[in-house]
């Protein structure tokens, strides 16, 4: 058998979970302003979301979920007058309060006569996409317009309304609108709204017959296997018409988690065009982890998420895909959590090759597996051989021990090279010759020349040391497991094949020797980052770096040998780092036989835009009524580079603050990861150039880099693990959790 660096890999993980780290861990720099090569990528781009509603300003742990939910609940449409559900396969039913139903035709709902209050009239100012800039208008706006102000999610644009003041009539309204014009409401329009619920009831008509029927829910589900039909969709479990407090109707799909996942998984990174199964079921997890942690998000609007990219891009049953079925059915009740609790998942469509630390992005999150990491989309990285390498493993031993023989071709050449071994230990071995390459005497040699630094017990032939050698063996170190094991497997094929212990076998068990007597030491590791002559790399125990010295191999391994060899590096690849004395000896990389290198960037990653002033000044004063922007400064930046902190300058001196996402939003971008400078364009007209990467808010998972860290052959435990560090697998079952190692 031939040792390789993956022969090692199980060995050298548990030697790694056990002991410390050789270097003091550095954070990774935000990557340079490069433009990679592009990737011929996939026309369908992976949808960007989630992005989530803002948490309170208190972070604490949620309660730990201790099973997988019955039924999740996923707004469709919110604040409608009235809802027709068509019908009906065979089995279905429909039940409201205690009544029960088996509709054969179409089921229309309204809110009951005389179930709300009478409506009150507001200005609806603006449509927003984050939370925190919707609460911050309407504070804005309060201050404006001195009557109340709030924001509230639609569940069918995925958008916040912000919306002012209460009026009896429409009049009334459009004459307040007026008054505001004057002082920096530029636009509005007048809306209706529930004053409140008395006697709540719906009015089901249903097989011809009008009902009254007291309550807020009234539930059409489908028959097992089927499914239900609206607006041009198919939805698998129930259709529910739930009357809010405003008195109209919201339709929420309530269905089984994991049939709700086959309708989100494919919206969300299309099969088709990324087919990739590990992608598939990285994004299954994730998924599933998000909609635990965010379940009740609109609990008084009688759903948990909603089916937009606010929440998770959810397409019902016409989404469903094979390929992401298998994903979903091969992850089921796999989740991540961290203090026991699923994680909130977050993930965009490409992060333009690093990743952002949350709070960055989402000021008031604070989550350590939220941090930002180097991705795949920042191209590879160049790690060239040394001039001079020598062949595998003797890269590692010549770093380990000085004086070797320049081939093991015989019993006095593998003498020589023990003897230096055994000194370059701090040994004084006693005076014994190998008197042959035959694999008893190689036992007995080694045994006396070794023995005070390697247990004698691996050195027996298996079974010749009795109880006492197995005893023994509890004790060994995993080096020690693995040279005993590489003894009782290779030395004695080679000796019952007569093949002689000399060149590449003996290198292999010198290598073995030195690991056995902790001199050299395999390390496996995922590549984070390359500056300059610093390696960044992410272990079990967490970010560690190191300085590669004059002499470092650099060798690849695709399944038949390392060999030296440039390697183009990128994040997530798995290595194994061979120490000698604490010190960089070698990096091998694995990778699969045939991997792609992709090593370029989605076609999305990378975008410019222009706005000219008078194109900023509307957009600005939608969501700052009264402000005349004149310019705006960059404050703060991410690891990453997106932007973090935003000034924006009116022109009578006035400020304005904005932070995270919102700088997004304000600005109409795609991303907050770009820079800007001020042009003048023909004609005299000034304005703004944005040239900038990624698509979406850029913290956790990045949707094309894990199907492009996929495609170079890593597991979708690889990935999670890659974007979303510390935290845990763990499979919820209906009745309980387990612990996934």
């Amino acid at each position: 058998m031939r040792l390789s660096a993956r022969a090692l890999r199980l060995g050298a993980l548990l030697v790694l979970l056990a002991g410390g780290c050789a270097s003091p861990g550095r954070r990774p720099e935000p990557p340079p302003e490069v433009v990679p090569q592009v990737l011929p990528a996939p026309e369908t781009p992976p949808a960007a979301g989630p992005e989530p509603p803002a948490p309170p300003p208190v972070a604490a742990p949620p309660a730990p979920v201790p099973s997988l939910p019955a039924a999740v609940r996923i707004g469709l449409a919110t604040d409608l007058d009235e809802l027709t559900l068509a019908c009906c396969e065979a089995g279905a039913s429909a039940e409201a309060d205690d009544e029960r139903w088996e509709p054969a035709s179409a089921v229309r709902v309204r809110p009951a006569a005389g179930g709300a209050a009478p409506p009150v009239w507001r200005l609806q100012v603006a449509a927003v996409r984050e939370e925190n800039e919707a609460a911050t208008l309407a504070r804005r706006l309060e201050q404006l317009g001195g009557a109340r102000a709030n924001a509230r999610f639609d569940a069918a644009s995925g958008l916040y309304r912000v919306r002012l003041g209460a009026w009896p009539t429409r009049e009334a309204a459009e004459a307040a609108g007026r008054r505001l014009q004057g002082r920096g409401l530029d636009a509005f329009w007048t809306v209706s709204e529930g004053a409140g619920l008395s006697d709540p009831a719906l009015e089901v008509l249903i097989d011809g017959r009008a009902r009254r029927v007291p309550g807020r829910r009234f539930v059409l589900r489908a028959p097992a296997g089927g499914a239900l039909a609206h607006a041009g969709r198919r939805y698998r479990g129930a259709l529910v018409a739930f009357l809010n407090g405003r008195g109209r109707l919201n339709l929420v799909n309530e269905l089984p988690l994991e049939d709700y996942l086959r309708g989100v998984v494919p919206s969300e990174l299309g099969p088709d065009s990324y087919p990739e199964l590990e992608a598939l079921k990285a994004q299954a997890v994730a998924a599933r982890s998000y909609t635990l942690r965010n379940l009740n998000g609109f609990a008084e609007e009688g759903y948990d998420l909603c089916g937009t990219p606010k929440c998770q891009v959810y397409g019902g049953r016409g989404a469903e895909h094979p390929l992401s079925d298998r994903a979903i059915a091969e992850t089921a009740g796999e989740v991540l959590v961290w203090h026991g609790a699923p994680i909130d998942a977050l993930y965009s469509a490409t992060c333009g090759g690093h990743t952002e630390d949350v709070e960055v992005v989402f000021p008031l999150k604070r989550e350590p597996y939220l941090s930002g990491v180097s991705c795949i989309e920042a191209g590879a990285s160049r790690l060239a051989a040394a001039a001079g390498t020598p062949a595998w493993p003797r890269a590692v031993t010549a770093r380990a021990i000085e004086g070797l023989p320049g081939r093991l071709g015989s019993a006095r050449d593998l003498e020589l090279a023990v003897a230096r071994l055994v000194a370059a230990a701090g040994l004084a071995p006693p005076a014994d010759r190998l008197a042959s390459l035959e694999g008893a005497e190689v036992r007995r040699f080694l045994a006396s020349q070794l023995g005070a630094a390697i247990s004698p017990g691996v050195f027996l032939r298996p079974g010749a040391g009795g109880e006492a050698a197995g005893a023994e063996a509890v004790r060994w170190s995993d080096a020690e497991r693995a040279l005993a094991a590489w003894l009782a497997a290779d030395l004695e094929e080679g000796a019952a094949q007569g093949r002689p212990l000399a060149g590449a076998r003996a290198e292999e068990l010198l290598l073995r020797l030195a690991a056995g007597a902790g001199l050299v030491e395999p390390r496996p590791a995922r590549f984070d980052s390359l500056r300059g002559r610093d390696l960044a790399v992410r272990t079990a125990g967490g970010e560690v770096g190191y300085r590669l010295e004059r002499g470092v191999a650099a060798l690849r391994d695709d399944g038949s040998g390392p060999r030296a060899s440039e390697l183009a590096l990128a994040a997530g690849d798995p290595l194994v780092l061979w120490l000698a004395g604490g010190r960089l000896a070698a990096v091998v990389q694995e990778v699969a036989a045939g991997a792609p290198l992709l090593e370029r960037s989605h076609s999305r990653s990378i975008w410019t835009r222009y706005r000219s002033d008078a194109e900023l000044s509307v957009t600005v004063r939608q969501r700052f009524p009264g402000f005349d922007f004149a310019g705006l400064d960059i404050l703060a930046r991410g690891i990453s580079g997106r932007v973090g902190r935003l000034l924006l300058r009116g022109r009578d001196g006035s400020t304005v603050e904005v932070s995270g996402l919102a700088v997004r939003w304000t600005l109409d971008l795609p991303d907050t990861l770009f820079s800007v400078r001020r042009v003048t364009r023909g004609g005299g007209a000034s304005g703004w150039q944005f040239t900038g990467r990624g698509w979406g808010h850029g913290v956790g998972l990045c949707q094309f880099g894990a199907f492009a860290m996929a495609r170079r052959g890593l597991g979708y435990r690889d990935l999670l693990a890659h974007y979303y560090p510390g935290a845990r697998f763990e499979r919820l079952e209906s009745g309980g959790r387990d612990r996934l190692r």
